[in-house]
């Protein structure tokens, strides 16, 4: 057998093992934004949320018909706010996080149990707790039980997610993805306070 037989064979699995790929600072930018924005978007839905229901439920504005129960004035901003951010916050997290590392977009899942469980503690909450002059929970209980089933098993996968990220970026993902979230959080505060 001769070198040059060798040769190529080498150079091929050499080309099979993966090369450091730069930090991209711009990507850890852009997925803080994002997740920030989808953190704002699911505490201020939240929040939102339990304005509402601080009046039973359910609220009207204007129209042509008599309104018995007019929208708390901060729901009415939390929701037209929240909604769109978290949204668009989803897909510019999904864009940074493709560029900042692999695996980073994956915790983006966790959204999904963080909005359900979040809005499901919401519903029981106050089925536990109604407003006064209240009339039946019933309601309220079924949705929360129903919005924790749908959040809670998706928390099982949250290990896969962090393991998925390369153990060399794996602290600095977790430490944007979770300061963005305490951004976004911040940041819903101050506009309602």
């Amino acid at each position: 057998m001769s070198r040059s037989d060798i040769q190529p064979d080498l150079a091929d699995r050499m080309s099979h093992i993966p090369k450091n790929e730069p930090v991209s600072l711009v990507g850890y930018l852009i997925f803080f934004i994002g997740m920030a924005m989808l953190a704002y978007g699911i505490s201020a839905l939240w929040l939102g949320m339990r304005d509402v229901m601080d009046v039973g439920g359910f609220c009207a504005e204007g129209g042509a018909y008599e309104i018995r129960q007019t929208c708390p004035d901060r729901a009415e901003l939390l929701m037209f706010t929240g909604i769109p951010a978290g949204i668009i916050g989803l897909f510019v997290a999904m864009f940074g996080g493709a560029k900042a590392s692999k695996g980073a977009a994956g915790l983006l899942l966790l959204g999904w149990p963080a909005l359900f469980i979040s809005l499901g503690y919401n519903f029981l909450d106050y089925a536990m707790y109604p407003p006064e002059n209240m009339g039946s929970t019933v309601g309220w209980w079924v949705c929360g039980v129903v919005f924790m089933l749908m959040g809670l098993p998706a928390l099982l996968g949250a290990p896969m997610l962090v393991k998925a990220i390369p153990p060399e970026r794996r602290v600095a993902v977790l430490g944007t993805f979770l300061a963005a979230i305490v951004a976004g959080v911040v940041l819903m505060v101050q506009l309602v306070a």
